[in-house]
């Protein structure tokens, strides 16, 4: 009996186990308790490496423009522009003798998405594309893609941005180009090769900003309804008739191109995807950014020391957490949700983990609304874990990644700053919680 209740006591402590030094600690078994000859121990000095890896970012086919001007208080300025190819209408009609031009316009809607400052005025240049966009091998458009066009815009607009308004933005083209467009449509009405000379003839647009003026970075909808060009005119006759024709913009090769102003910041001085940003040389930091590609990278660089502990017990549960440096962002700029996968030695991602339904495994963001002391991302790694240690020979190199969903990869801005293990004020960590087995 005496043994019974010393064992009993055992229950009742969370023991904190390091590799060096061990500490006790409350443990809340509930009404769970059954009675088996082991305890359960949190070890939460398991070493984790943060590091700042680069990828360049599909922004082809994402159904959203990217345009404006950001300045991140640690990555500098970034630029946004997206391109658009133009589409010949399939049924023009115009009449030379009644018809009258007025205007022809880009439309875009908003979708919502700003980040930057929105109480100031943008603005907006509209270029025309000196050559043809085309796309890559793998029939995509990255943000590090670019093609050449006219210094001189043919459209700018300025406007206070309201994103949640939705308000449609219109840029006026310039009339004598616009007419260009009418006039070639009416010449070559009759050609068999209309649609491609016309592509090859006006290949299309880039919308940009004027970086010294715009602090903010917009996001607009991509389709036939959202972003298109409207010629408007109207025929002359015994009474007035107003007329409207569309012209589509090509959704195969639309793309955002996402670009840096700071290149002497450290980040953006990674250039290969086989690079590693370490922590120590960050200031204890690092970085994940959608539109750049910078992404977080957690390896477990003494994951064999866990080896020891498996024939006495094993883990029933592994939570990462992810603490965003609160010192320079703000809790309403933490994006909602993180996804995390496996990268191996060069950075090549394998890809997501998956939750006990067969799903992508997410970020639970937890947030301490007082004082942002305990403020982070946790995610839940207890089958990773296991799983990695059942391998016959656990490969440190092996590693994680984290990044954002892929709806908002290549579309937007966002960004996060985390500590690292390094520091000493909310660093990321990785808790295990041990079964061990009680052997003596």
């Amino acid at each position: 009996m005496k043994k019974h209740k010393a064992w009993l006591s055992s229950l009742s402590f969370l023991v904190i186990i390091c590799f060096s030094a061990c500490q006790e600690g409350s443990l809340d078994m509930a009404d769970s308790f059954v009675y088996t000859s082991t305890y359960t121990a949190l070890i939460d000095t398991v070493t984790i490496q943060l590091s700042t890896i680069v990828d360049t970012v599909k922004t082809s086919n994402t159904s959203n423009a990217l345009i404006g001007y950001y300045e991140n208080p640690i990555l500098g300025g970034q630029e946004a522009k997206t391109y658009f190819s133009l589409s010949a209408p399939g049924s023009f009609t115009w009449d030379t003798e009644k018809e009258v031009f007025d205007s022809l316009v880009m439309v875009l809607h908003p979708n919502s998405y700003a980040i930057g400052d929105t109480t100031v005025d943008a603005y907006f240049k509209l270029h025309k594309l000196s050559e043809t966009i085309e796309l890559n091998d793998d029939g995509s458009l990255y943000n590090t893609n670019s093609f050449s066009y006219d210094a001189t815009p043919i459209s700018t607009h300025t406007f206070r941005p309201y994103p949640q308004a939705k308000e449609e933005i219109i840029m006026r083209l310039d009339d004598s180009f616009s007419k260009s467009i009418i006039d070639f449509l009416n010449t070559y009405k009759n050609h068999t090769d209309k649609y491609s000379l016309f592509e090859e003839e006006f290949k299309g647009f880039i919308v940009a900003c004027d970086t010294n003026l715009s602090k903010v970075a917009l996001g607009f909808e991509v389709s036939d309804s959202t972003s298109y060009l409207r010629l408007y005119s109207h025929t002359i006759g015994l009474e007035k008739v107003e007329n409207q024709q569309t012209f589509s913009l090509q959704q195969t090769t639309h793309f955002n191109e996402i670009q840096t102003h700071n290149s002497d910041v450290i980040y953006n001085q990674l250039t290969d995807k086989k690079e590693r940003l370490p922590e120590q040389q960050a200031n204890g930091k690092a970085i994940l950014q959608s539109g750049l590609g910078h992404k977080l990278r957690v390896d477990l660089p003494t994951i064999n020391n866990l080896l020891e502990l498996k024939a006495k017990g094993h883990v029933v549960k592994a939570e990462l957490r992810i603490h965003p440096d609160l010192d320079i962002m703000e809790t309403d700029e933490l994006p909602s949700t993180l996804y995390i996968g496996d990268i191996y030695r060069a950075n090549e991602i394998w890809g997501y983990l998956s939750d006990v339904n067969g799903n992508a495994l997410t970020s639970n963001l937890v947030i301490d609304p007082i004082y942002n002391e305990d403020t982070y991302y946790s995610f839940d790694l207890t089958t990773y874990i296991n799983s990695r240690l059942e391998e016959s020979i656990i490969d440190a190199d092996q590693g994680l990644f984290i990044t954002i969903p892929e709806s908002q990869i290549g579309s937007s801005l966002t960004w996060l700053c985390v500590n690292g293990h390094t520091i000493t004020k909310n660093k990321s960590k990785l808790l295990l919680y041990y079964y061990y087995y009680d052997i003596e």
